[in-house]
């Protein structure tokens, strides 16, 4: 009996550690290619029992965000380290220096920039964290193997669904229902036709 159970044993251990080596090789902090904004994931989704992610964000001078928009299962709480940032909320401008802070709420419009001509460093936590960060290195992927055009938006229509709806984004100026239903049918159609695996290497897991 414990003859039998000792190879399986073994095995199992050998793809617990192979999955932490995986995890290891993991960068804590991915670069845009273009814009230069790089994003260290401080504490992740299974650092935090899945209770929220933070993120640092390094963003270049004059840098700009993405377009205003919208999250439907989570809120974003804001922090600068250094430098300015100036985080908009609906239609109100928020300017924001070291240790200030503000809260975008769930389902309301948000964005940020940084105006200024020094570089800033803020803090972001997600609560809960979605699948932002497995949106994060996708996209980041993509760009560093080409997959993106010139301003970094994939190229593909079955990709850019999927970062999309991973990170829970919806673009503001876009009828919302419109985005949700055909986000969902892209992605649910590409998953069908395997489209996604090519991307488990971003990941290290399954989509």
């Amino acid at each position: 009996m414990r003859e039998g159970n000792k190879e399986p044993s073994m095995r199992c251990l050998e793809i617990l550690m192979n999955e932490h080596k995986e995890r290891s090789r993991v960068e804590k902090t991915v670069t845009h290619k273009v814009t230069g904004e790089q994003i260290t994931f401080v504490e992740t989704a299974t650092d935090t029992d899945g209770k929220y992610l933070l993120i640092e964000v390094a963003l270049p001078p004059l840098g700009k965000g993405p377009p205003l928009h919208i999250h439907d299962r989570f809120e974003e709480e804001f922090e600068v380290i250094s430098g300015k940032l100036t985080v908009t909320l609906g239609k109100t401008k928020h300017l924001l220096a070291a240790g200030d802070q503000c809260t975008a709420p769930i389902r309301t419009p948000h964005t940020f920039t940084n105006d200024h001509d020094e570089p800033t460093v803020f803090r972001v936590r997600l609560t809960p964290p979605s699948k932002f960060e497995q949106s994060v290195r996708i996209h980041y992927g993509l760009m560093d193997d080409g997959l993106t055009d010139e301003k970094g938006n994939p190229k593909s229509l079955a990709h850019s669904a999927l970062v999309l709806t991973l990170q829970d984004t919806l673009i503001m100026g876009i009828p919302l229902r419109l985005q949700r239903g055909l986000f969902g049918f892209i992605v649910k159609r590409a998953h069908k036709k395997g489209v996604y695996a090519a991307l488990e290497k971003y990941t290290g897991e399954t989509l």
